[in-house]
């Protein structure tokens, strides 16, 4: 009975010891990423169509965060409106296309 309990006690312990070192290992290889990828990707239509030439709707909001304009960016399936709802979020000008 005593070999029972001194095992169950030693994993315990062992167990608490890696998930210690398991949360300090999560926190210093932690990856920040801008919040507002995610407010703008809740603007576009979530087609994941391709249609930008990036790879989905997540790929098309993190080229809009990290561009300096968004001239040279469009969403084809969410048209101008989606792009002035970007713009809003961003806080820069949208400029109108058609295509």
């Amino acid at each position: 009975m005593e070999l029972i309990i001194y095992t169950v006690v030693t994993l315990c312990v062992l167990g608490a010891i890696l998930a210690v070192i398991l949360f300090l290992i999560a926190q210093k290889f932690k990856v920040y990423e801008d919040p507002r990828i995610d407010e703008v990707e809740a603007q576009l239509p979530g087609a994941n169509c391709g249609g930008c030439g990036l790879p989905g709707c997540r790929g098309f909001a993190e080229a809009c965060v990290k561009a300096e304009s968004l001239g040279s960016l469009f969403c084809p399936a969410g048209g101008n409106a989606a792009m002035s709802k970007i713009a809003e979020v961003l806080g820069r000008v949208a400029v109108k296309k058609t295509r």
